[in-house]
């Protein structure tokens, strides 16, 4: 994009569900927040499902139709991965107009340091390519910014920003990438194509984003087994294959 177990801790520390500071007097009272279920941390994704999940949970959120948000992250960040899956692939950076496709996030972060210290500034990350040069108050700090979940949530807020902004879905889409007329509309036919892809491999992108089946402790980035693996390989040859072809980003070795 270019323009583009801690409830009763929190209880004992003072602190509420809601983040306001509790009086002194009140730590280790009783409260109805005592019978709120502890919240669950969400079990981690591998990186190949964690786009797809993220963007999926951010256009319910923000009420993004027709899979746009989806189509918009396949066209910043798609790639095909060495187990032919095809994807968002959240450790992706451009610079300078090229795509790279980094095998962690620890990597992406590195490499997007080694940039800033030789002097680039317009640099865009995670899953849907928030540039870091006009968004410099999108995170808190790199970490964040490759976060699959805050990386299409702020995407999703900018989206309907836009669209608030501009009247149309459209001229937002073409806007989250350049505020020139041509090159935003290049941008949203591109999206647009990808629409048509992500329409017709649903099936496919909904398995991806539910993750690996066997059950794994929370925090755990699990991977597929090889018949999960197996039919995964197959539905994503079977749509990058189809007569829609996704368009992808430069890349670079």
């Amino acid at each position: 994009m270019r323009v583009t177990s801690g409830l009763c801790a929190l209880l004992l520390a003072g602190g509420a569900l809601a983040g306001e500071a509790r009086p002194a007097a009140q730590i280790g009272a009783w409260s109805t927040a005592l019978y709120v279920p502890a919240l669950r941390p969400v079990r981690a994704l591998p990186p190949e499902a964690a786009c797809i999940g993220a963007i999926l949970d951010a256009e319910r959120e923000a009420g993004v139709a027709d899979h746009r948000l989806l189509a918009m992250g396949f066209t910043e960040a798609g790639r095909m991965t060495a187990d032919r899956l095809f994807t968002v692939w959240p450790w992706t950076v451009n610079t300078e107009g090229v795509s790279r496709y980094f095998p962690t996030r620890d990597d992406a972060i590195a490499f997007v340091r080694e940039v800033q210290a030789r002097g680039v500034r317009s640099i865009d990350v995670g899953c849907l390519q928030v540039n870091l040069k006009w968004h410099p108050d999108a995170f808190p700090d790199l970490a964040t910014a490759f976060d699959p979940r805050a990386n299409a949530r702020y995407a999703a807020r900018f989206l309907g920003e836009l669209q608030r902004a501009h009247g149309t879905l459209d001229d937002a889409i073409a806007r989250y990438h350049s505020a020139q007329s041509e090159r935003g509309a290049a941008y949203r036919q591109r999206v647009a194509g990808n629409m048509r892809w992500v329409a017709g491999a649903l099936e496919y992108l909904k398995a991806l984003a539910a993750g690996p089946q066997a059950p794994v402790p929370v925090g755990v980035v699990a991977g597929w087994g090889r018949a999960e693996l197996g039919r995964l390989s197959f539905l994503s040859s079977l749509y990058a294959n189809a007569a829609v072809r996704p368009l992808l980003p430069s890349t670079a070795p």
